[in-house]
């Protein structure tokens, strides 16, 4: 093939490129599309390149085309820094600023946990034999087991059960909170029960601990990674609602053009949520179990209290303004 067909044939594809490159160099974010595109226009135009050297087409054709793979190569490769850049403004701007878009639903849903909780911790601690409808002798057991006092080496860990036991919370937790999710689909009913089951299995187990004193092997242990679980769980059902308010009043729009619509900020609510969750179950498994004393995890607890709940309330703040 002659120099000038060669241009043709593929001149196209290497204009795409360029312009591509152009877009990137300026720090514009290109398409999905475009971005899927970058490696095969890069693959082609170095096979273009050696071609053209092995033809000799010209040392200008030869100069364009190592500097157009040189560009692509450099926006190729860096490429995961970008992407780290992207997560980094995700949780440190834009999911901050979601959940505080959501605020009023935010609060509903906290109450919707928080107030099963302390109702049923309440009446578990003044009433026992209730606890036995919300829980079998066998799983009441198996929870004391684990808290005894006289029994603390059963929350005390090796290092090969800390990892063993934070791969366990992640998907034992992070299930809980696309079930949440998940539920709301169903009008948004199902996160609401969710919601309510938790927390009167939360509070059934708190007060019946107080009840027989075991609070001082639960509340040190539970202290440094509850923020994050629970304001997660919250989080979860603000996503599901969302969704599932589209079912009942999608407004003008067709019922699944709504859900298509508000799914993308549903999702990204819930794995924001889901990056919470796993962060507490990290603490969980490698700091709640270690033999520290109880007031040093409650130092600890309250710090990371103040720092999850700043982190919602004031990260992205500054930019917006």
């Amino acid at each position: 093939m002659k120099r000038e067909p060669f241009v043709a044939a593929r001149k196209g594809r290497w204009g795409k490129l360029e312009s591509l490159l152009l877009r990137l160099d300026g720090q514009k974010k290109g398409t999905d599309k475009e971005l899927e595109e970058l490696p095969r226009l890069y693959r082609l135009v170095c096979q273009d390149l050696a071609l053209a050297r092995h033809r000799m087409y010209g040392r200008e054709l030869v100069q364009r085309l190592n500097q157009l793979a040189l560009r692509g190569r450099e926006q190729l490769y860096r490429r995961p820094t970008r992407y780290l850049r992207e997560v980094a403004n995700f949780f440190g701007r834009d999911f901050p600023r979601l959940v505080r878009e959501d605020a009023r639903l935010f609060w509903i849903c906290a109450l919707l946990f928080v107030a099963p909780l302390v109702a049923t911790a309440v009446l578990a601690h003044e009433r026992p034999d209730l606890l036995y409808t919300l829980m079998s002798p066998d799983q009441l057991q198996m929870y004391e087991e684990m808290y005894d006092p006289t029994q603390r080496d059963g929350i005390t860990r090796d290092a090969g059960s800390n990892v063993t036991m934070f791969a366990f919370y992640i998907r034992n937790n992070v299930g809980i909170d696309f079930q949440i999710f998940a539920s709301g689909l169903v009008c948004g009913i199902g996160s609401i029960l969710s919601l309510i089951y938790n927390g009167v299995h939360f509070g059934a187990i708190l007060g019946h601990f107080l009840q027989i004193g075991y609070d001082k092997t639960l509340l040190p242990f539970v202290v440094g990674h509850s923020s994050f679980e629970l304001i997660a769980m919250v989080i979860a059902a603000v996503a599901g609602m969302r969704l599932g308010s589209q079912v009942i009043a999608p407004g003008r729009r067709s019922r699944t053009r709504a859900l298509v619509e508000e799914a993308p900020r549903c999702l990204r609510l819930l794995v924001g949520a889901a990056a919470m969750t796993t962060l507490a179950a990290f603490i969980e498994g490698f700091w709640s179990a270690q033999p520290v004393p109880a007031e040093v995890k409650y130092a600890v607890g309250a710090v990371v209290w103040v720092l999850c709940c700043g982190w919602l309330v004031f990260a992205g703040r500054r930019r917006a303004a």
